[in-house]
């Protein structure tokens, strides 16, 4: 009987080593697939943000599969409203964006819309129109490069500094007809009494809104 007890021990054991062994190669066998796949997808984009990544989905009416740069170049509008965004890398890549609402979102960082419009290179952004109010933005210096922008809404976020807009007007970007909003109550002193007279003798309409 000691001896029968003895091997189902060790068989046990081995059990567990030979299970674990399994679970161990199942999973590198997984990444294996997965490097696999990605390395047979050239071109694909990581959206690092899931909300940004499932409306630029629905805008191409692809849920499922890889995005590619291709895709991302057939966005032309993106609605992505009230989605809790935080992230906006990725969206670099949607060079043909006009229309862009991204309100209502937890976006601090604007850097990757920054290379829709480098000032230094060839490439004009076509977007238009750019929606951000009620976020977290503070920083616009992003924005400088967007050389057609028409209407520029940062209503309730945290901007106190628009030397940015004035830098974009001078540099042919935004002009007579042109809109912007602003949130009266979080804008410099010099914001209100220099940049925004700039502003507007280059045409641009400046609405200072003010929160209720």
């Amino acid at each position: 009987m000691l001896e029968w007890r003895i091997w189902q021990l060790i068989s046990a054991s081995a059990a567990k080593v030979l299970a674990m062994n399994v679970r161990v190669s199942l999973k590198l066998l997984g990444m294996g697939l997965v490097l696999a796949v990605l390395s047979g997808c050239p071109g694909s984009v990581f959206i690092a943000d899931r909300a940004l990544e499932s409306a630029i989905r629905a805008e191409l009416h692809k849920p499922f599969g890889f995005l590619t740069e291709a895709d991302l170049l057939e966005v032309q509008s993106l609605d992505a409203r009230e989605l809790n965004i935080r992230n906006l890398s990725g969206i670099e890549h949607c060079l043909n964006l006009q229309w862009l609402d991204l309100r209502g979102n937890s976006i601090s960082n604007l850097k990757p819309l920054e290379q829709l419009g480098q000032p230094e290179s060839p490439f004009d952004s076509p977007l238009v129109y750019l929606n951000l109010n009620s976020n977290l933005v503070s920083d616009i210096t992003p924005l400088v490069g967007l050389m057609n922008l028409q209407t520029l809404m940062l209503f309730d976020n945290q901007v106190a500094d628009i030397q940015a807009l004035v830098t974009n007007a001078q540099y042919g970007g935004l002009g007579e007809g042109d809109v912007v909003v602003l949130d009266y109550d979080t804008l410099s002193t010099d914001a209100l009494t220099v940049d925004i007279p700039l502003l507007e003798s280059y045409g641009v309409r400046v609405l200072e809104a003010i929160p209720q």
